[in-house]
This record gives structure tokens, C-alpha cells and sequence, in this order.
């Protein structure tokens, strides 16, 4: 009986022991990943620095949204509130790319 008493006493704690540890491996993991997309935007943020960029625009077109993402921003350029032409320019002022719409 006494050996019985014992032995649930130590799975007892072996169990909490287990419980604790696996808690501590989730803790642990959470923290490397909260750090790691911290130290991602950093580095994005890091990279975006203030430039300026003249869009020579022709008569009666006006830019009729501005969107950005990871590239860059995307400027749409038309006339009437028709679209006639899409730019992406990086964030270092380049544009990357134009496609134009017929």
C-alpha cells in the first residue's frame, strides 16, 4: 500500500513537472516569434526613407487613388474619373513599373 502511495505521489508530480515544462516551451516560442516579426518590421520600416517624386500629369489627368504595399505604392492616373494609367513607384522614389490602360 505504501509503495502504491508512492508511486501516484510521483506521477503526480511528474506530471506537473511535464505540464510546466511544456508551458515554458510554448512561452519560449511565442516570445522567438513575437521577436521575429518585431525585428521584420524594423527592418521594412528601416529601409523606407523620404523621397520625392514629381508626376508630370497631362491636361485634365489628376491621380485618382494612391494605394501602397510591401513594393511599393500603387498611383492611379486618369482623366474623368476613368483610369488610364497605373504606375508603381518603390519607395525610393523609382518608378517601377506603368501600365497603361486603352
Amino acid at each position: 500500500m505504501i509503495t502504491l502511495g508512492i508511486l501516484i505521489v510521483a506521477m503526480v508530480i511528474l506530471i506537473i513537472t511535464a505540464s510546466i515544462m511544456k508551458y515554458n516551451d510554448q512561452k519560449s516560442a511565442e516570445a522567438a516569434l513575437v521577436d521575429k516579426y518585431q525585428s521584420s518590421q524594423s527592418i521594412v520600416s528601416e529601409n523606407i526613407k523620404p523621397f520625392k517624386l514629381d508626376l508630370p500629369l497631362e491636361a485634365g489627368e489628376e491621380v485618382l487613388s494612391v494605394s501602397s504595399n510591401d513594393r511599393g505604392m500603387l498611383v492611379s492616373i486618369g482623366k474623368e474619373g476613368r483610369i488610364q494609367k497605373i504606375l508603381l513607384i518603390g519607395y525610393s522614389g523609382k518608378i517601377l513599373g506603368t501600365i497603361n490602360i486603352n
